[in-house]
């Protein structure tokens, strides 16, 4: 095969993984890689995708941010996009963009895990628990201690 046709080939694959994903930029290399595309073809099908701007670690990392915000930490967001290889400075403006505010997420899981149970009812050891479960999933530990301590 002509490499005029493997870079064809490798545009066409390009495109067809972002009919359905956003993805990252690494993402998108990776998988063209896997599906087994040299070094030469995978860098072309990306300049030519990046070239209508249809991936942007930025504008992903934002999106993503917006997104998990109400049902992530800001922690495990971080690293969900570090997973990605996106560039730390986007993860920066990212979770800027949110406000580095992660206190409806922290909410909502509280909620889910107490369910009908008032924080006010807890014992030591079953605050003990929560705490360490919620903490698990990348809240800091004074915002746990906050939200228990109000009872909300």
């Amino acid at each position: 095969m002509e490499i005029e046709e493997r870079f064809l080939l490798g545009r066409k694959k390009a495109m067809a993984l972002l009919t359905h994903n956003d993805r990252t930029k690494w993402e998108l290399c990776d998988r063209l890689g896997r599906a087994g595309f040299e070094q030469e073809v995978i860098e072309d099908a990306v300049a030519y995708v990046e070239s209508f701007h249809y991936i942007d670690d930025l504008r992903y990392a934002t999106r993503f941010a917006e997104i998990y915000s109400e049902t992530r930490s800001i922690q495990r967001i971080r690293i969900d996009l570090q997973k990605r290889h996106v560039p730390e400075e986007y993860i920066e403006i990212a979770l800027e963009s949110i406000g580095w505010d992660d206190s409806l997420a922290l909410k909502k899981e509280l909620r889910k895990l107490l369910k009908e149970k008032n924080a006010e009812e807890l014992s030591y050891q079953e605050k003990q628990k929560l705490a360490a479960k919620l903490y698990r999933k990348g809240f800091r530990t004074e915002d746990i201690f906050s939200y228990l301590d109000s009872g909300e």
